[in-house]
């Protein structure tokens, strides 16, 4: 594939996305005050955005493995991006006076579908970035991602803000749902599978499918730099807990959301490029400014909590980038999607773990020493792994 052409693919894709995140990452900086605001305790909101963020990640699993599988990338992405509908949906528990049972069955519908479409498409930006550099090809589709998951919560911050209420700005989402599915199937007919993909459908089945020991050990890595990654559900939690956040009202939490993905959008593409020149030795930034996050988050003041927050953007962002660029690198084409799948499902285990232990410790008012030893534990294994994959070859 020449650079022209692989640049459509990552731009076109890129674009999707954006419409995408305008959906269901303008809701997110909603979610965990909608479910407090249904009845959800800290540690409800915990587990239940862990879990989603799980169904995530183990959804890569099958996706990934249905993709290497079938090689039917493009009904896998419809399918993904189709589920997206859920979030104008989300209302309806309210309606229905069931509160935050069905809001939360329904938001994880929507955290399934982003899993199952995400192995394809990573695909298929990784043979893209085969021209252009994975860093870089990563870095751009997350800087386009970001412009949509900051503009979301913008979009949500300004509903609440003029119709004094979140039912209406989950319904108005259905207005970017509707661009999002119509750029996809623009996105469809002008952009063509890579050349790399196609092949792998021609090869014998007997060629040997397996993950080396270099990318397991990546995978677990990443999963346990997730086990001890503070949430971003639970830093807004604690937000709302906070005299100026009640203050300012209940637009702030999107709109710092907002400067979350913003600042992801900014790390992912200079990481990225930074990924194309250092490799696999840019990840010890992130897994390191991981440790600083509940160090911040658990003071509960405004101004550390905020800290904490454009922290875990710049982890985000490096999530989004740099970790998935180094999946490309270290696994074999035919099991490309594959390994995808697992890489989610690692980070899918250690967010749920994350969300509910931290969240514990929200709910009973853990002191700081407590947050502080369990992060940095989880992280002094996460950074011993990433050592060992970069000094063995």
């Amino acid at each position: 594939m020449d650079k022209r052409e692989a640049y459509r693919v990552i731009l076109l894709l890129g674009v999707v996305s954006l419409l995408g995140d305008v959906v269901y990452e303008g809701s997110r900086g909603t979610i965990p005050e909608y479910f407090r605001y249904l009845g959800a305790s800290a540690a409800v909101v915990g587990a239940i955005t862990g879990v989603g963020d799980l169904l995530v990640y183990f959804s890569r699993f099958l996706g990934g493995y249905l993709a290497d599988k079938t090689r039917g990338y493009w009904a896998l992405i419809f399918l993904g991006y189709g589920l997206i509908l859920a979030i104008p949906l989300i209302p309806l528990s309210e309606i229905l006076g069931l509160g935050w049972a069905l809001a939360a069955a329904v938001w994880l519908l929507e955290r399934f579908g982003k899993g199952i479409r995400t192995p394809s498409r990573d695909t298929m930006i990784s043979f893209a970035a085969e021209s252009v550099g994975g860093g870089k090809a990563f870095g751009i589709h997350e800087l386009m991602d970001q412009v949509g998951a900051t503009l979301g919560p913008l979009f949500f911050a300004a509903s609440i803000a003029l119709f004094r209420n979140y039912r209406d700005a989950f319904f108005l989402s259905a207005i970017p749902y509707a661009l999002l599915m119509a750029a996809l199937v623009y996105t469809k007919t002008r952009v063509k599978l890579p050349a790399g993909i196609a092949s792998l459908g021609k090869r014998e089945s007997s060629e040997p499918r397996s993950l080396s020991k270099r990318a397991k050990a990546y995978i677990a890595a990443a999963g346990v730099n997730a086990l001890g990654l503070f949430p971003v559900s639970l830093i807004l939690y604690i937000l709302t807990e906070t005299p100026e956040v009640n203050a300012l009202g209940a637009w702030f939490p999107p709109a710092l959301y907002a400067a979350v993905q913003l600042v992801d959008a900014v790390a992912a593409l200079a990481l990225g490029l930074l990924y194309d020149r250092f490799k696999l030795n840019v990840l010890f930034l992130p897994f390191s400014l991981s440790i600083l996050i509940p160090f911040f988050a658990l003071q509960r003041g405004f101004a550390p909590i905020v800290i904490s927050a454009l922290l875990f953007g710049l982890v985000l962002g490096s999530q989004e980038s740099v970790y998935r660029a180094a999946v490309g690198d270290l696994t074999d084409p035919s099991v490309r999607a594959t390994a995808y799948g697992f890489f989610g499902g690692a980070l899918g285990l250690g967010a749920m773990a994350a969300g509910y232990l931290y969240g514990l410790m929200v709910d009973l008012n853990a002191p700081l020493w407590l947050g502080s030893l369990y992060v940095i534990a989880t992280q002094a294994a996460s950074l011993a792994l990433l050592l060992y994959v970069v000094k063995t070859r």
